[in-house]
């Protein structure tokens, strides 16, 4: 298990000689150190790789890791991708949408990163060529076993994980999946995580020219090597590698912003500044339970993302503010289970949603909430599914 500092009950009473203000900002400068440590367990970083960026050269493998490792070397089988049928209740209807600049899909449905696996594992079960894309797995540059068990707990509406980017890096993910990704029929947006800009930039590089790869969505929630900040919590951070990665492809840059930002809004807005062509909105939440027979948490690293219904009202007011703040394509991601909830961040401001959680419960529902979508399309005579994303924002007024 990764070394994690012991956490302390530290007080930081607010000073009455100063203003509210001020006392509150020192106080959330101690915190956001402590949260900066949390967030690097769950990426399975040890505090040297935080540090440095790279691995610890004596932090060797598990049995289990090893046993994984041996069986991702060998030459992946053919996808094999369930027939297609002539028409679906998708059919005839206008959902295609601008999921970022550049970037137009055939209705605005998605599977969110994490979710899916590479798209390949899913392919026998539903036909992924109906999706409007997919997001992989997060990929990093070099091979990652991923944290300690337990990786997953289950929370009232939702679920915590902590998987720790398990993947078998960049050069890998293009060699195995790049034929069967193209043999799919489905666009696919790699999702990219790292611990300095120059990992990003890496990953990107050696996706390039990767069949089916339509699209990079950068995962900001990573702590960066130079101060241990997490990228996505400070605008200017986020900006500089919004902007190294714009000048090492041609393809869309979507940033997956992270709700744990002191301000997401001034994130989303640097990125859009710095060229980003849409952001997803949000990310996991910081979580964590607890294990009352051991009085442990129950997760290994401790922490956790939290995903699920839990965090969807969390996430349709992101989207709503982020909407009246930027001028790029929002695909909208959290708690999403039924074309009611796709709605709401559509009319929210969303150009598209991400699908993740629930597939675990119902591999279909990433389906479901396409004919969903179209039905409420047909029922109140839209001519497409784009007359009512933003609905629910405020009107400006002239």
């Amino acid at each position: 298990m990764p070394w994690r500092r012991p956490r302390k009950k530290v007080e930081r009473p607010i000073e009455v000689t100063r203003s509210i203000e001020e006392s509150l900002e020192d106080a959330a400068a101690g915190e956001e150190e402590e949260d900066s440590v949390d967030l690097a367990g769950l990426d399975d970083a040890t505090v040297v790789e935080a540090a440095t960026g790279e691995p610890e050269p004596e932090r060797g493998a598990s049995d289990l890791a090893l046993k994984l490792r041996e069986t991702l070397a060998r030459e992946p089988a053919p996808a094999r991708a369930r027939p297609r049928a002539t028409t679906y209740p998708e059919s005839g209807v206008d959902l295609a949408v601008d999921a970022a600049r550049g970037l137009r899909l055939r209705n605005p449905v998605l599977t969110a990163s994490g979710t899916f696996g590479q798209g390949i594992e899913y392919a026998e079960l539903i036909d992924v060529a109906r999706l409007g894309a997919i997001v992989n797995k997060g990929t990093t540059p070099n091979m990652r076993p991923g944290n300690p068990q337990y990786r997953i707990a289950e929370t009232p509406s939702g679920i915590l994980n902590s998987i720790g980017l398990e993947n078998p890096g960049a050069v890998e993910v293009a060699r195995r999946y790049g034929v069967q990704w193209a043999a799919l029929g489905v666009p696919v947006i790699v999702n990219v995580a790292g611990y300095s800009v120059e990992d990003y930039v890496y990953v990107v590089s050696e996706m390039a020219g990767t069949p089916g790869v339509v699209a990079y969505e950068l995962n900001v929630s990573c702590p960066n090597v130079k101060d241990g900040m997490i990228f996505g919590s400070d605008p200017s951070l986020a900006a500089e590698l919004t902007r190294a990665v714009k000048a090492e492809t041609d393809l869309p840059v979507i940033v997956k912003l992270t709700p744990n930002a002191p301000d997401v809004v001034a994130v989303a807005r640097a990125c859009e500044e710095a060229g980003a062509d849409g952001v997803t909105a949000i990310n996991t939440v910081l979580g964590m339970r607890i294990d009352t027979r051991r009085r442990r948490p129950i997760l290994g690293t401790g922490s956790g993302g939290l995903s699920g219904p839990a965090i969807r009202p969390i996430a349709v007011h992101i989207t709503y503010q982020v909407a009246q703040a930027v001028g790029i394509p929002i695909m909208g991601a959290g708690g999403v289970t039924s074309a009611e909830d796709a709605l709401e961040f559509l009319m929210a401001g969303a150009s598209a949603v991400q699908v993740g959680t629930a597939t675990f419960a119902d591999p279909l529902v990433p389906l479901k909430v396409i004919e969903g979508l179209a039905a409420y399309v047909r029922e109140h005579g839209l001519r497409s599914i784009r007359e009512i994303v933003g609905t629910a924002l405020p009107r400006m007024v002239e």
